[in-house]
């Protein structure tokens, strides 16, 4: 999150921004305003300050709220049924070569053949 105010003006407005990616564009929105310069003067002395201290808070929580927990269940006795979905046909694949090309490229074998 940035912190977002027009320089030029003479009582500018101090926002809070959150970048967001849509696609290969990436795009700003406004998430909170923190207030107009002639408003925060009647609360601090250095407006400015304030705002990116306000900022700094709303990243500081962002950062302790970005956490998301997952479980997993797995029972390896149970068979998968085969079926003619698109699905079905990428879980008939053998996944077990991962960790083999995982120790491929961690050894560096493939720079040793070349």
């Amino acid at each position: 999150m940035k912190l977002n105010y027009d320089r030029k003006s003479k009582d500018p407005t101090y926002f809070i921004q959150v970048g967001i990616r849509n696609g290969k564009k990436v795009t700003t929105k406004n998430i909170a305003r923190i207030g107009k310069h002639s408003e925060l003067l009647k609360i601090t002395d250095d407006p400015l300050a304030y705002a990116k201290e306000q900022v700094a808070k709303y990243n500081e929580e962002a950062k302790k709220n970005n956490k998301v927990g997952m479980e997993i269940h797995l029972d390896f006795a149970q068979k998968i049924r085969a079926t003619d979905a698109a699905v079905s046909a990428s879980m008939l694949k053998n996944v077990g070569y991962l960790y083999i090309q995982r120790l491929y490229y961690q050894l560096e074998i493939d720079k040793f053949f070349n």
